[in-house]
């Protein structure tokens, strides 16, 4: 379970004080598929980075498993970050990398072993259906291409939550329909889902629930 109770945030611009949020509440149960819409500069970004403690809230309580993360201390933050998988809208796949060695630096960088590493990366490249890709490099890979690789590298430590920021903003129609259908098949998992989008379409899917962040 996340819970957001009564959080306030807000960011210095050139035109003075932006509020993002103002007395902000909301639960996203395990397992849930939510979909943040909004116009830019509404805080679908934000949210993400308040989960993620990228940034932190002027008020108010963010629990994610009962937890209050605020009280996390900073040397345990990477710790908090290994049960959630984020995906972006600029792939950020090291460049020099075949998929198969992104998967295993992710895999590492969170404690894993080499020892592991080829079972889970075979798993989880086998159910995207992208097992052919692991001798790819990002450069030979078509933007929908990279884009699985980054879903797969985000669940590739089984995480209980899944941040996704803007992932079809670059990509074709074709490409997008098969990235959704994907997190359809990640969040069957059980993993629980958090999306900012402007893809409308996207939002109002069978079995994902919407929070249009304009009408708070």
């Amino acid at each position: 379970m996340i819970s957001f109770i009564d959080v306030t945030k807000s960011y210095e611009t050139e035109e003075g004080r932006l509020c993002v949020y103002r007395h902000f509440s909301e639960e996203i149960a395990d397992g849930e598929f939510v979909v943040l819409t909004g116009e830019s500069g509404s805080g679908k970004t934000t949210l993400i980075k308040l989960l993620l403690k990228e940034t932190e809230p002027e008020s108010g309580t963010i629990l994610v498993d009962g937890r209050d993360i605020s009280r996390i201390p900073r040397r345990d933050i990477p710790f908090y970050r290994r049960g959630i998988g984020v995906i972006f809208q600029d792939f950020k796949l090291i460049q020099s990398e075949s998929v198969y060695d992104n998967l295993v630096s992710a895999i590492l960088a969170t404690g894993g072993s080499h020892r592991e590493a080829e079972s889970k990366i075979v798993n989880v490249l086998t159910m995207l259906g992208i097992d052919s890709l692991h001798k790819r490099y990002p450069r030979e890979m078509s933007g929908g291409e990279q884009q699985k690789v980054c879903l797969a590298r985000a669940i590739i430590n089984n995480p209980k939550i899944l941040l996704v920021d803007e992932p079809t903003g670059n990509l074709d129609p074709n490409s997008s329909t098969e990235i959704n259908r994907l997190l359809d098949v990640v969040n069957g998992q059980g993993i629980t889902v958090v999306m900012a989008t402007h893809d409308i379409n996207a939002a109002l899917k069978e079995g994902r629930r919407r929070i249009d962040l304009d009408q708070l």
